[in-house]
């Protein structure tokens, strides 16, 4: 077992995408599990990759392959192979870096959501504080018609309460 190239497919692991990420870890849980569960059974040091497209699959996401040689995979032809004399220790190890991947990634997941969902309620409080702004200026402007003498700013605007049709303002649907 290689302790550097465990670290190193756990690092490389912990920069894949949280869907391969998700993938990847779900199969070597099971593939590293059945190892620690039954350390003598041929069948589970093996891994076929030229046959097995799940296996070949697993194999091209980053860091897997590292990972697998720091357990103590070795290649021989088309498969990795665990040699009998090493221990599901390797295993354990790399079990417990997934494990602890695993959750680093949900406590990620939580921290971006409380994140998001505290800038969606400050721009909600800014678009509250928006909202009494223009209610104020709008009643402003209620008052200050009310005052005699008052006309209009809007450019080309006739005299305010004169006002009568948008064609009064210049806004008739037929220009063209």
């Amino acid at each position: 077992m290689s302790n550097v190239k465990l670290t190193v497919g756990l690092e490389m692991l912990s920069e894949v995408r949280i869907g391969p990420f998700d993938e990847a870890n779900g199969m070597l849980t099971r593939v590293l599990g059945n190892i620690v569960g039954a350390p003598s059974e041929p069948k589970y040091r093996k891994l076929n990759y030229k046959t097995n497209a799940k296996i070949g699959a697993l194999l091209a996401v980053s860091g897997v392959k590292a990972l697998l040689t720091g357990v103590g995979f070795v290649e021989e032809g088309d498969a990795l192979v665990l040699p009998d004399e090493l221990l599901a220790a390797g295993c354990e190890a790399a079990l417990a870096g997934l494990r602890a991947q695993a959750v680093e990634r949900a406590n990620a997941g939580v921290l971006a959501k409380a994140a998001a969902a505290q800038a969606v309620r400050a721009k909600q409080a800014a678009d509250v504080e928006k909202r009494k702004l223009e209610k104020s200026q709008i009643e402003e402007d209620a008052e200050m018609r009310k005052q005699p003498g008052w006309r209009a700013k809007a450019a080309g605007v006739k005299g305010g309460r004169d006002i009568v049709t948008a064609s009064d303002i210049g806004a008739s649907g037929d220009s063209g």
